[in-house]
């Protein structure tokens, strides 16, 4: 990851595991869904087929984000401080546009480089990511040039990585990468994941979402500070003194 920005983990999830994934992340989405009162909102917003904070509706999706070897990995990539800033359920359709297709960055919007891993994604592969059905383009090596190349270097160099069901791809947040497009009779399902150094904010508050759906934070510490437990403003001047303390 660290040269050419891009590599994968297996995660050692069960296949019975993976397939409960399947069928949480689509009742997720029926239940963001029906939060918003209709589809169409989403799809007006370009926000239709994504999960958002899945394992604040769905208890085996915290595993997925908690995962060992991830979380290895996290230390390895990041140093002993590191936190979640998002995790989304992705599902990519067959007859449906899809937004994830263009070039981006997961640190969206940002045109700047680093010396270091700043944070990186970890996309679990629900179904397997083929060629057919639409796996990731990487454009290698990106993460650490500030602007976008060209289109002609894009087309050129990118590379479409296929990877089974229960690996984690994993791209510096850095990394020039897309969807591909899915030409199948069938799903591709992901949830993707934003892990970082703990001055960058969460997408969501996770541990307020957590709360919000009657879900008691975990005992461990250190999974309790990497969802964020830890990291959230303090309240006033006495909370950031107990903290420092604690």
């Amino acid at each position: 990851m660290r040269i050419n920005g891009y590599t994968v983990l297996d995660s050692g999830f069960s296949t019975a595991f993976i397939d409960n994934l399947r069928a949480g992340l689509d009742h997720a989405y029926a239940k963001q869904v029906n939060e918003m009162g209709d589809e169409a909102i989403l799809r007006a917003m370009n926000d239709a087929d994504i999960a958002r904070c899945v394992l604040a509706y769905e208890p085996d999706f915290l595993q997925v984000a908690t995962n060992a070897s991830l979380m290895e990995f996290a230390k390895r990539a990041l140093g002993p401080e590191f936190v979640l800033m998002m995790q989304n359920g992705i599902i990519n359709r067959p007859d449906r546009e899809n937004y994830q297709a263009r070039r981006h960055r997961d640190l969206n919007y940002q045109h700047w480089t680093s010396s270091k891993t700043l944070a990186f994604n970890a996309l679990l592969c629900v179904d397997d990511f083929t060629c057919q059905n639409g796996a990731t383009f990487v454009l290698p090596g990106t993460q650490h040039i500030a602007e976008f190349p060209s289109d002609a270097f894009a087309r050129k160099f990118e590379q479409q990585i296929e990877a089974p069901a229960g690996s984690y791809l994993i791209l510096d947040a850095m990394l020039y990468h897309r969807a591909g497009i899915n030409e199948t009779n069938g799903l591709r399902r992901a949830v993707n994941h934003v892990i970082g150094l703990p001055f960058m904010a969460q997408q969501i508050d996770i541990p307020s979402a957590l709360a919000h759906r009657g879900t008691l934070p975990p005992a461990d510490p250190a999974i309790r500070k990497y969802l964020g437990h830890r990291w959230s403003p303090a309240r006033d001047v006495a909370d950031w003194r107990g903290r420092r303390t604690a």
